[in-house]
């Protein structure tokens, strides 16, 4: 009886270990042969970068590396991490992606930036170079009278209130900053609207929690990243072909309850900054899927797959909650960028989300603008002319 026992487990066991190596390289003769169109390196807002392969294969591999690490309240962070084009930077206060700033004799008198956002801000798919605070810094040292020295606190995935949580942190280990910026919109939509409760939400809670409780699914859930999962799933979403239908109430409801938790956060950073004397500036970041920009075939392509498959993001959620912060322009909560590509035709988008060099560099510009005219630093170098393209000469 154990001989039996022992050999079908055995057996069950290669017979497993085969179909995985099977499925294996069935999905990777499927990716050869069709390859996917839509990946980020494909995107004309990267054209004419030499480095742009080399850059997403070390992404793949630092994404892939290994879980960023647990840090308490806010459950992840950014590991370390050092490339050609992406380095994370252990720091006494953390490890932050770095940032270009002045150095040494360059300053006079210094003003501290802290930035704080999700993966758009932390610069994921550019070189530290292309990030929007890098830009940030280079524009607002660019009158040359000040020394501006900006912090990227960007964390992938974050959402407005663990980008609280870590100013919070900060502020209780003794930093003072002058001016504090957050950049936000489309992670607190996009999890927010399929979160039980937005006032909690937090991208891959389901997967933590199973795990620290303990569950069976938690031990379990590697065998979701197994190939044979993966052929599972692609098979069940080709043959079903499910519609799901939305009541327009409740999509309401539900993204009113997002934007009035996306404001409650501003409303405390605005009033830690009267405990700290800080000025405070949040900013509603674009995203491809709304709005009026003139998209380029590639940012139609991806229009289109997420209008027949879902499969990346619920457009139609994510839709009601960015129209749903364009009904509060003007309350003065934060500063509506959403609209900021609509007049530029040129590629930008590598994604729903994320952007180019190109799109970072006017974002940064924007958002420098506005924080010149409120506080009156050195005036703003001028944007690039409509259709002009950065440089990559870095």
């Amino acid at each position: 009886m154990f001989a039996f026992a022992g050999t079908a487990m055995v057996g069950g066991l290669a017979f497993l270990a085969l179909l995985e190596l099977f499925c294996f390289a069935t999905w990777s003769l499927a990716r050869w042969i069709h390859p996917n169109p839509l990946r980020a390196e494909n995107s004309p807002a990267f054209a004419g970068a030499p480095w742009v392969t080399e850059l997403f294969h070390e992404e793949d591999l630092r994404l892939a590396s290994q879980f960023s690490g647990y840090v308490p309240f806010r459950i992840r962070g950014e590991g370390p991490w050092h490339s050609r084009y992406v380095n994370n930077d252990i720091h006494p206060t953390g490890i932050w992606r770095r940032t270009d700033n002045p150095e040494g004799d360059q300053c006079r008198a210094q003003t501290n930036v802290w930035i704080f956002g999700g993966s758009t801000l932390y610069g994921t798919g550019v070189p530290d170079w292309a990030t929007v605070p890098s830009y940030l810094s280079r524009i607002l040292n660019s009158g040359g009278h000040e020394c501006v020295i900006v912090t990227n606190f960007g964390v992938e995935a974050y959402l407005t209130t663990q980008e609280l949580i870590l100013l919070l942190e900060q502020l209780k280990r003794g930093g003072r900053p002058d001016i504090v910026i957050f950049y936000d919109g489309f992670n607190d939509a996009n999890i927010g609207m399929t979160s039980p409760d937005p006032r909690n939400a937090h991208y891959g809670v389901e997967i933590i929690k199973a795990r620290i409780e303990g569950s069976f699914r938690g031990r379990m859930d590697f065998i979701n990243r197994l190939y044979t999962m993966r052929m599972l799933g692609a098979a069940r979403h080709l043959f079903r072909r499910r519609v799901e239908v939305i009541n327009p109430e409740e999509l309401h409801v539900k993204a009113v309850a997002v934007v009035d938790n996306f404001e409650a956060n501003y409303d405390i950073v605005r009033a830690l900054g009267k405990a700290y004397h800080f000025r405070f500036y949040g900013f509603w970041q674009p995203m491809l899927l709304y709005g009026h920009k003139p998209a380029d075939s590639f940012e139609q392509q991806l229009e289109q797959f997420d209008a027949a498959h879902k499969s990346r993001l619920d457009s139609q959620r994510v839709f009601a909650v960015y129209q749903e912060a364009e009904r509060r322009v003007g309350k003065g909560t934060f500063i509506y960028l959403a609209d900021l590509f609509d007049s530029r035709p040129e590629p930008i988008y590598y994604d729903e989300a994320h952007l180019g060099p190109h799109g970072n560099e006017l974002v940064a510009n924007a958002i420098a603008k506005y924080v010149r005219d409120q506080t009156g630093m050195s005036a703003l170098a001028p944007p690039p002319p409509n259709g002009d393209r950065v440089a990559y000469n870095h």
